[in-house]
């Protein structure tokens, strides 16, 4: 009678455990196989959506960053070359300004010759 009281006690214990085992189990599966919550689809759709809205820009970003690292590089050599131009157009204006002043002694000088016959 032992036994068999101790076999029962055994097989009680086991479907006590095993039903804490498949409890959680179910409700795992119902929830994977129940339909998903009515506002659930439209939020996955705007993730999906986010995330493919996100991973364009992310593509425009580094095209941007190229183009700009690009600009950087050519304001630089502009700012290189600046002085040199401004000097050069600095020595430019200096000639240009004698070249004025020698017409215009040219042109009083002609003038002069025009009066005098």
């Amino acid at each position: 009678m032992k036994k068999t009281h101790l076999k029962s006690n055994a097989i009680l214990n086991l479907k006590s455990n095993l039903k804490w085992i498949i409890l959680p189990a179910a409700f795992a599966a119902m929830g994977i196989a129940m339909p998903s919550c009515p506002g659930q689809q439209a939020m996955q759709q705007q993730i999906e959506t986010l995330t493919t809205t996100n991973t364009d820009l992310n593509k425009k970003v580094q095209v941007l960053t190229t183009q700009l690292n690009g600009l950087t590089n050519e304001m630089n050599q502009v700012k290189q070359i600046l002085p040199q131009v401004t000097s050069l157009l600095t020595s430019q204006k200096t000639v240009l300004d004698q070249l004025d002043s020698s017409v215009k002694d040219l042109q009083a000088k002609a003038k002069n010759l025009k009066k005098k016959k």
